[in-house]
């Protein structure tokens, strides 16, 4: 009996199986979870672009300037959240901001608007942006949080703007001089779009919880 026993080979494959079959759902799940992550982060991206070219095409940054509080741009904000379908827009926000260039590195922040929605695009809500407008065209001291970290490799030379004394404009807070260029009043306009998504696998996988996509996008605006 012992020998037989040993000899068997009845139910070797169900076993095999048995052994297998964990490795096989983590690598189905785990495929499953990155390849949806790389969708949704390609659609972060493309909702981002859409944003930002939707408002440098329409809105013009003199308008803004003179006037901020008169521009809302809440349908554009809500409009590239619909590049985000099919997936849940609740966890979603888009993000515009003027900014006007003061030296070659940063920019100051003329004005900016921020915007999420409920799970299907249906509403829209207004939210805080994450970046602090100054209070241009007012002529007053401005704060030194409207000042913000550009990529080097969009500003030219000619966009700088250039104060008689000499200083960087961007330490220019207060209200400019006859010898010195108050930061905001010169220097080239930039938009700039960001939409994040917090993505949460549709199926705990090996403790993954959520992570945050995010993009950011700038773009010269072609109205003036």
């Amino acid at each position: 009996m012992l020998r037989r026993l040993l000899s068997c080979t009845s139910g070797v494959a169900l076993v095999e199986f048995a052994y297998v079959l964990p490795v096989m759902l983590v690598l189905y799940f785990g495929g499953m979870t990155v390849s949806e992550l790389i969708a949704v982060n390609r659609k972060v991206t493309v909702a981002t672009r859409s944003l930002t070219d939707l408002v440098s095409r329409t809105i013009s940054p003199a308008i803004i300037y003179n006037d901020p509080g008169a521009v809302s741009a809440s349908n554009l904000l809500s409009a590239s959240a619909v590049a985000l379908a099919p997936y849940k827009l609740d966890v979603a926000t888009q993000q515009i901001t003027l900014l006007r260039v003061c030296d070659a590195t940063h920019a100051y922040v003329v004005w900016t608007r921020a915007r999420t929605q409920n799970a299907d695009g249906t509403t829209s809500s207004a939210i805080a942006s994450t970046d602090t407008p100054g209070t241009l065209p007012t002529i007053e001291t401005q704060p030194a949080g409207a000042i913000v970290p550009i990529p080097g490799n969009m500003v030219s030379s000619n966009m700088i703007p250039v104060s008689p004394d000499g200083s960087n404009v961007c330490d220019n807070l207060d209200p400019g001089t006859s010898n010195t260029t108050q930061v905001g009043t010169s220097g080239a306009f930039l938009y700039s779009g960001t939409v994040t998504y917090t993505y949460t696998p549709p199926i705990s996988f090996m403790s993954w919880g959520a992570t945050d996509l995010s993009d950011t996008i700038y773009m010269a605006p072609r109205l003036y």
